[in-house]
């Protein structure tokens, strides 16, 4: 089922990419901070490695399918390397620049912006808990998720709205963690049930 997921997954997000290589459509990739060099204060690099490095820790300790397969070499691990670049790709462009860049737009100041980028990048990976009709996974995974997105915010601004950092540590995280958070939350690892049967 993990790998299903993966597949479509990443076969969704590839879009807005093909479209992006092919010339169809440069707008909404375009510029993410790698075309003339990496882009982005160094302050922001910084901020995006730290990030990436809390946040891989912090799962790997907290999800026990996480930290059995995190350093496997599988074929659903290079699937999961794939799905990390487009998700970082496209969820980046969404989340952090075009949710904020908006935001600004409408006169939030970056407090609100980050806010703003937060909410909805947890509140979209609720579909975890909600998929499986569990509230307290759903509530774990937007909270989770929320403060990875609320960082890598801060991390967009840190970096003079540069992507490439944001894209970075996105990548890095996704492709460290799956399968296992996939895995995890197929099999009902994260869910409300399980994490108190594991408390006990």
């Amino acid at each position: 089922m993990a790998s299903i997921i993966l597949v479509v997954g990443a076969a969704i997000l590839s879009l807005p990419v093909f479209h992006y290589l092919l010339g169809l459509d440069r707008g909404f990739l375009s510029p993410l901070g790698f075309e003339s060099g990496l882009a982005g204060a160094p302050v922001g690099w910084m901020a995006g490695f730290v990030t990436a490095g809390a946040f891989i820790a912090f799962t790997v300790r907290g999800i026990p399918m996480v930290a059995q397969t995190w350093l496997e070499l599988s074929p659903l691990k290079v699937l999961s390397v794939y799905a990390a670049v487009v998700a970082a790709l496209v969820e980046e462009a969404f989340f952090r620049r075009f949710v904020m860049e908006l935001a600004a737009d409408f006169g939030a100041g970056a407090i609100l912006q980050v806010i703003a980028s937060a909410a909805l990048f947890g509140g979209a990976h609720a579909v975890w808990g909600l998929a499986k009709r569990d509230l307290a996974m759903a509530a774990r995974v937007t909270l989770a998720t929320g403060v990875m997105g609320g960082c890598l915010a801060v991390v967009y601004l840190l970096s003079d709205r540069s992507l490439a950092p944001c894209v970075v540590a996105h990548f890095l995280i996704t492709a460290a963690l799956e399968p296992g958070l996939m895995i995890a939350a197929v099999s009902g690892e994260m869910s409300g049930r399980a994490a108190s049967e594991q408390s006990r």
